[in-house]
């Protein structure tokens, strides 16, 4: 009788053991697994902050919530052709930011398709504004002519941020005085080029630390 007790009582042990030894697996390959993963998806960005300088970082590796990716977004201004320019000149043009992530506006471009008074020297002028908050970019009109070309862009020296899915509008008037007539000839045609990055609107900090490092 007590062979059999003491046999039962070393298999009860063994089991002991090995459950322990099953549990202590499990822990040790989900931490395995754990650490695997996170060196997974920071090597990449680990790797490259041990061989370039800050500055040369791409934005898009890393944290999804901290990525930051370049994004243009185009608007287009048609007054045809030989535009008469007067003080009830006004034309709005719009896009939307999608749902994905916000805009950080941070440079403006221009391209007109005329050199003439209709075109590059028209006396035309640009308002930005959030149609959501109503907040405007600018205090007052910028002139088209303190806008740089598309080689040459106007970096902005505060950045501009949009939250996702706001509208922007951009606002072309003339700034030629009250009861008086510009008659032009050549192309009426404007484009202008924002030019930003995307970062993604979580949180605030998400934001700041995106934007400040």
């Amino acid at each position: 009788m007590n062979y059999y007790s003491n046999e039962l009582n070393q298999i009860f042990e063994e089991r002991k053991q090995i459950r322990a030894l099953e549990r202590k697996f499990r822990r040790d390959h989900k931490k395995r697994e754990k650490e695997n993963n996170v060196e997974t998806n920071n090597s990449l960005l680990q790797k490259l902050k041990s061989v370039l300088p800050p500055h040369l970082i791409p934005g898009n590796v890393g944290d999804i919530k901290k990525v930051t990716w370049p994004f243009y977004s185009k608007v287009t201004f048609d007054f045809g052709t030989n535009p008469t320019w007067t003080v009830n000149t006004r034309q709005v043009q719009s896009f939307q930011v999608t749902q994905e992530a916000g805009f950080l506006l941070m440079a403006i471009a221009r391209k007109a398709w005329d050199s003439t008074g209709a075109g590059d020297v028209a006396p035309l002028q640009i308002t930005i504004t959030d149609r959501q908050s109503s907040r405007q970019f600018n205090n007052a009109p910028i002139p088209i002519q303190n806008i740089g070309k598309k080689k040459r862009p106007t970096i902005l020296p505060t950045s501009y941020f949009f939250m996702p899915n706001a509208f922007v509008d951009i606002t072309m008037t003339s700034f030629v005085p009250t009861g008086e007539t510009m008659t032009t000839v050549g192309n009426g045609k404007h484009e202008f080029s924002l030019f930003g990055y995307r970062i993604r609107a979580e949180d605030t900090a998400s934001i700041m630390a995106a934007i400040y490092g």
